[in-house]
Protein backbone atom coordinates (compact mmCIF):
# COMPACT_ATOMS: atom_id res chain seq x y z
CA UNK A 1 0.00 0.00 0.00
CA UNK A 2 0.85 3.49 -0.38
CA UNK A 3 1.29 4.60 3.17
CA UNK A 4 1.54 8.80 1.83
CA UNK A 5 -1.47 8.69 0.01
CA UNK A 6 -2.69 6.42 3.53
CA UNK A 7 -2.06 9.23 5.64
CA UNK A 8 -3.43 11.55 3.80
CA UNK A 9 -6.52 10.63 3.45
CA UNK A 10 -7.13 9.70 7.39
CA UNK A 11 -6.18 13.32 7.72
CA UNK A 12 -8.79 13.75 5.50
CA UNK A 13 -11.17 12.23 7.61
CA UNK A 14 -10.19 14.02 10.95
CA UNK A 15 -10.33 17.19 9.01
CA UNK A 16 -13.75 16.52 7.34
CA UNK A 17 -15.20 15.07 10.80
CA UNK A 18 -13.75 18.92 12.33
CA UNK A 19 -15.41 20.37 9.64
CA UNK A 20 -18.91 19.02 9.79
CA UNK A 21 -19.20 19.99 13.50
CA UNK A 22 -18.38 23.44 12.64
CA UNK A 23 -21.24 23.52 10.54
CA UNK A 24 -23.62 22.16 13.08
CA UNK A 25 -22.59 24.77 15.46
CA UNK A 26 -22.50 27.53 13.00
CA UNK A 27 -26.12 26.21 12.20
CA UNK A 28 -26.94 26.94 16.32
CA UNK A 29 -25.38 30.25 16.22
CA UNK A 30 -27.12 31.66 12.90
CA UNK A 31 -30.34 30.39 14.23
CA UNK A 32 -30.62 31.05 18.05
CA UNK A 33 -27.66 33.12 18.29
CA UNK A 34 -24.15 33.09 19.31
CA UNK A 35 -24.90 33.96 23.41
CA UNK A 36 -26.27 30.59 24.66
CA UNK A 37 -30.00 30.21 24.84
CA UNK A 38 -31.75 28.63 27.63
CA UNK A 39 -34.57 27.56 25.64
CA UNK A 40 -32.42 25.47 23.60
CA UNK A 41 -29.56 24.40 25.67
CA UNK A 42 -25.88 25.07 23.46
CA UNK A 43 -24.28 21.62 25.44
CA UNK A 44 -27.05 19.48 24.51
CA UNK A 45 -27.22 20.38 20.81
CA UNK A 46 -23.03 20.55 20.92
CA UNK A 47 -22.98 16.50 22.32
CA UNK A 48 -25.60 15.61 19.66
CA UNK A 49 -23.94 17.24 17.13
CA UNK A 50 -21.01 15.41 17.64
CA UNK A 51 -23.02 12.18 18.04
CA UNK A 52 -24.69 13.16 14.65
CA UNK A 53 -21.18 13.53 12.68
CA UNK A 54 -19.58 10.59 14.07
CA UNK A 55 -22.58 8.87 12.11
CA UNK A 56 -22.59 11.06 8.73
CA UNK A 57 -18.61 10.34 8.86
CA UNK A 58 -19.45 6.42 9.44
CA UNK A 59 -21.66 6.13 6.34
CA UNK A 60 -18.52 8.19 4.36
CA UNK A 61 -16.59 5.40 5.91
CA UNK A 62 -18.63 2.17 4.68
CA UNK A 63 -19.62 3.65 1.54
CA UNK A 64 -15.77 3.75 0.78
CA UNK A 65 -15.71 7.46 0.35
CA UNK A 66 -12.28 7.82 1.33
CA UNK A 67 -11.72 4.64 -1.03
CA UNK A 68 -7.43 5.13 -2.40
CA UNK A 69 -7.46 6.16 -5.48
CA UNK A 70 -10.59 8.27 -5.26
CA UNK A 71 -13.19 7.43 -8.00
CA UNK A 72 -12.41 9.87 -10.88
CA UNK A 73 -14.24 10.85 -14.25
CA UNK A 74 -17.77 10.18 -14.18
CA UNK A 75 -17.44 8.16 -10.67
CA UNK A 76 -16.83 11.54 -9.45
CA UNK A 77 -20.77 12.20 -9.12
CA UNK A 78 -21.14 9.33 -7.09
CA UNK A 79 -18.66 10.65 -4.25
CA UNK A 80 -21.60 13.62 -4.26
CA UNK A 81 -23.95 11.55 -4.42
CA UNK A 82 -22.56 9.78 -1.12
CA UNK A 83 -21.76 13.33 0.28
CA UNK A 84 -25.84 14.10 0.51
CA UNK A 85 -26.58 10.74 1.49
CA UNK A 86 -24.27 11.20 4.76
CA UNK A 87 -26.04 14.66 5.54
CA UNK A 88 -29.50 12.69 5.27
CA UNK A 89 -28.19 10.28 7.60
CA UNK A 90 -26.90 13.16 9.80
CA UNK A 91 -29.83 14.60 9.87
CA UNK A 92 -31.92 12.19 10.89
CA UNK A 93 -29.87 11.08 13.85
CA UNK A 94 -29.92 14.58 15.16
CA UNK A 95 -34.12 14.82 14.62
CA UNK A 96 -35.04 11.24 16.17
CA UNK A 97 -32.80 12.83 19.11
CA UNK A 98 -34.40 15.62 19.83
CA UNK A 99 -38.04 14.07 18.62
CA UNK A 100 -37.59 11.76 21.39
CA UNK A 101 -36.02 14.59 24.08
CA UNK A 102 -38.82 16.60 23.07
CA UNK A 103 -36.91 19.51 22.26
CA UNK A 104 -36.86 22.57 20.59
CA UNK A 105 -35.61 21.97 17.32
CA UNK A 106 -35.59 24.60 13.97
CA UNK A 107 -36.55 23.63 10.44
CA UNK A 108 -33.81 26.49 9.73
CA UNK A 109 -30.81 24.88 11.37
CA UNK A 110 -31.34 21.42 9.36
CA UNK A 111 -31.41 23.64 5.93
CA UNK A 112 -28.35 25.46 7.33
CA UNK A 113 -26.94 22.21 8.34
CA UNK A 114 -27.03 20.75 4.79
CA UNK A 115 -25.67 23.73 2.92
CA UNK A 116 -22.51 24.08 5.11
CA UNK A 117 -21.81 20.29 6.13
CA UNK A 118 -22.13 19.40 2.31
CA UNK A 119 -20.45 22.71 1.47
CA UNK A 120 -17.25 21.98 3.43
CA UNK A 121 -17.14 18.61 2.20
CA UNK A 122 -17.15 19.09 -0.83
CA UNK A 123 -14.70 21.85 -0.36
CA UNK A 124 -12.54 19.55 1.01
CA UNK A 125 -12.70 16.57 -1.44
CA UNK A 126 -11.58 19.06 -3.98
CA UNK A 127 -8.44 20.14 -2.43
CA UNK A 128 -7.39 17.17 -0.78
CA UNK A 129 -7.74 15.82 -4.13
CA UNK A 130 -5.37 18.01 -5.66
CA UNK A 131 -2.93 17.12 -3.18
CA UNK A 132 -3.16 13.35 -4.33
CA UNK A 133 -2.94 14.86 -7.85
CA UNK A 134 0.47 16.46 -6.31
CA UNK A 135 1.85 13.35 -5.29
CA UNK A 136 1.15 11.52 -8.42
CA UNK A 137 2.83 14.50 -10.38
CA UNK A 138 5.71 14.33 -8.43
CA UNK A 139 6.04 10.15 -8.49
CA UNK A 140 5.76 10.60 -4.90
CA UNK A 141 4.54 7.14 -3.31
CA UNK A 142 3.76 5.94 -6.55
CA UNK A 143 3.79 2.13 -7.77
CA UNK A 144 6.82 1.85 -10.74
CA UNK A 145 5.21 -0.13 -12.45
CA UNK A 146 5.91 -2.57 -15.07
CA UNK A 147 3.60 -3.98 -17.64
CA UNK A 148 3.61 -7.45 -18.97
CA UNK A 149 1.95 -7.55 -22.56
CA UNK A 150 2.73 -5.95 -25.60
CA UNK A 151 -0.90 -6.10 -26.96
CA UNK A 152 -4.12 -4.02 -27.52
CA UNK A 153 -4.88 -4.48 -23.76
CA UNK A 154 -1.91 -3.25 -22.30
CA UNK A 155 -2.49 0.01 -24.89
CA UNK A 156 -4.92 1.05 -22.94
CA UNK A 157 -4.23 0.51 -19.63
CA UNK A 158 -1.35 2.62 -20.32
CA UNK A 159 -3.34 4.95 -21.76
CA UNK A 160 -5.85 5.38 -18.92
CA UNK A 161 -3.11 5.40 -16.58
CA UNK A 162 -1.08 8.31 -17.92
CA UNK A 163 -4.37 10.47 -18.48
CA UNK A 164 -5.34 9.66 -14.71
CA UNK A 165 -4.93 12.34 -12.25
CA UNK A 166 -5.23 9.89 -9.20
CA UNK A 167 -4.07 6.25 -9.81
CA UNK A 168 -0.78 5.48 -8.25
CA UNK A 169 1.00 4.40 -10.65
CA UNK A 170 4.27 5.17 -13.44
CA UNK A 171 4.60 3.33 -16.10
CA UNK A 172 8.16 2.79 -16.59
CA UNK A 173 7.91 0.05 -19.31
CA UNK A 174 6.79 -2.95 -21.12
CA UNK A 175 7.78 -6.54 -20.94
CA UNK A 176 7.02 -7.85 -24.04
CA UNK A 177 6.57 -12.11 -23.73
CA UNK A 178 6.96 -13.41 -27.55
CA UNK A 179 9.30 -10.69 -28.66
CA UNK A 180 6.74 -9.67 -32.24
CA UNK A 181 6.33 -6.45 -31.46
CA UNK A 182 8.71 -3.70 -32.39
CA UNK A 183 6.00 -0.22 -30.01
CA UNK A 184 3.49 -0.33 -27.55
CA UNK A 185 2.10 3.43 -27.52
CA UNK A 186 2.15 4.91 -24.45
CA UNK A 187 5.82 3.49 -23.24
CA UNK A 188 8.57 1.45 -24.36
CA UNK A 189 9.37 -2.62 -24.75
CA UNK A 190 12.46 -3.26 -22.35
CA UNK A 191 12.64 -6.33 -23.79
CA UNK A 192 11.34 -10.38 -23.49
CA UNK A 193 10.06 -12.35 -20.12
CA UNK A 194 13.97 -13.53 -19.82
CA UNK A 195 14.49 -9.81 -18.99
CA UNK A 196 12.44 -9.81 -16.61
CA UNK A 197 14.16 -10.41 -13.58
CA UNK A 198 17.09 -7.62 -14.42
CA UNK A 199 14.37 -5.08 -15.51
CA UNK A 200 12.94 -5.30 -12.02
CA UNK A 201 15.99 -4.68 -10.72
CA UNK A 202 17.16 -1.76 -12.61
CA UNK A 203 14.16 0.19 -13.23
CA UNK A 204 13.51 -0.71 -9.36
CA UNK A 205 9.99 -2.12 -10.08
CA UNK A 206 6.95 -2.14 -7.18
CA UNK A 207 4.20 -3.62 -9.20
CA UNK A 208 3.24 -5.61 -12.29
CA UNK A 209 -0.01 -5.66 -14.15
CA UNK A 210 -0.14 -8.63 -16.26
CA UNK A 211 -1.78 -7.85 -19.77
CA UNK A 212 -1.01 -11.27 -21.53
CA UNK A 213 0.94 -14.55 -21.65
CA UNK A 214 -1.47 -16.07 -19.08
CA UNK A 215 0.66 -19.10 -19.48
CA UNK A 216 3.33 -17.28 -17.27
CA UNK A 217 1.05 -16.37 -14.97
CA UNK A 218 1.97 -18.42 -11.77
CA UNK A 219 5.68 -17.72 -12.50
CA UNK A 220 5.19 -14.05 -12.55
CA UNK A 221 3.08 -14.51 -9.19
CA UNK A 222 5.88 -16.22 -7.50
CA UNK A 223 8.19 -13.71 -8.55
CA UNK A 224 6.02 -10.38 -6.93
CA UNK A 225 5.91 -12.77 -4.05
CA UNK A 226 9.86 -13.29 -3.58
CA UNK A 227 10.41 -9.82 -4.17
CA UNK A 228 7.65 -8.31 -2.54
CA UNK A 229 6.13 -6.85 -5.88
CA UNK A 230 2.76 -5.70 -6.37
CA UNK A 231 0.29 -8.20 -8.91
CA UNK A 232 -2.58 -7.55 -10.48
CA UNK A 233 -3.84 -8.88 -14.00
CA UNK A 234 -6.32 -8.77 -16.69
CA UNK A 235 -10.03 -10.30 -16.03
CA UNK A 236 -9.19 -12.22 -18.90
CA UNK A 237 -6.27 -14.26 -17.14
CA UNK A 238 -8.79 -14.71 -14.32
CA UNK A 239 -9.20 -18.70 -14.90
CA UNK A 240 -5.41 -19.17 -14.36
CA UNK A 241 -4.80 -18.15 -10.61
CA UNK A 242 -8.43 -17.97 -8.05
CA UNK A 243 -7.18 -17.93 -4.64
CA UNK A 244 -6.22 -14.77 -3.18
CA UNK A 245 -7.55 -12.09 -5.81
CA UNK A 246 -9.43 -8.76 -5.50
CA UNK A 247 -11.85 -6.21 -7.94
CA UNK A 248 -9.49 -3.39 -8.12
CA UNK A 249 -9.75 -0.41 -10.38
CA UNK A 250 -6.51 1.27 -11.99
CA UNK A 251 -7.13 4.20 -14.16
CA UNK A 252 -10.90 3.29 -14.29
CA UNK A 253 -9.80 0.43 -15.93
CA UNK A 254 -11.20 -3.27 -13.71
CA UNK A 255 -8.22 -5.39 -12.81
CA UNK A 256 -7.76 -8.28 -10.78
CA UNK A 257 -5.39 -8.05 -7.81
CA UNK A 258 -3.09 -11.24 -6.07
CA UNK A 259 -2.51 -10.16 -2.78
CA UNK A 260 -0.39 -11.71 -0.41
CA UNK A 261 -2.03 -12.56 3.61
CA UNK A 262 0.61 -14.38 5.83
CA UNK A 263 -0.89 -14.86 9.36
CA UNK A 264 0.98 -17.31 10.61
CA UNK A 265 1.55 -16.12 14.07
CA UNK A 266 -1.74 -17.19 15.90
CA UNK A 267 -1.40 -14.42 18.50
CA UNK A 268 -1.04 -12.11 15.53
CA UNK A 269 -3.73 -13.36 13.05
CA UNK A 270 -7.14 -12.14 14.37
CA UNK A 271 -5.63 -8.67 14.90
CA UNK A 272 -4.10 -8.30 11.20
CA UNK A 273 -7.14 -9.78 10.10
CA UNK A 274 -9.35 -6.84 11.79
CA UNK A 275 -7.04 -4.04 10.26
CA UNK A 276 -7.02 -5.96 6.61
CA UNK A 277 -10.81 -5.65 6.80
CA UNK A 278 -10.84 -2.34 7.91
CA UNK A 279 -8.29 -1.29 5.05
CA UNK A 280 -10.17 -2.78 2.33
CA UNK A 281 -13.60 -1.42 3.77
CA UNK A 282 -12.68 1.95 4.44
CA UNK A 283 -9.79 2.67 2.02
CA UNK A 284 -10.51 0.04 -0.53
CA UNK A 285 -6.87 -0.99 -0.80
CA UNK A 286 -4.24 -4.55 -0.18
Amino acid sequence: MNREWLYFRGLQIVVDFFLLLVAFLLAYGITVGFIFSTDFDFWSYARYSFLACMFWIGFLLLTKYYRIPPRSGKRFLFDVLLVFLGAGVGISFLLVIFFFNEVYFSRQINVLILVFGISFLLVSQFIFRKVLASLKKREKSVYRTLVVGANRVAEQLIKAIESNSYAPYKIIGVIDPYGICKKVEGSVILGKLDKLEMVCDQQKVTAIIQCDAFEHTLNLISLCEERNIKFQFDPALRGVFERNLRIREVAGQTMISFVKRDFKSKRKTFFYRVVDSVLRQVFDID
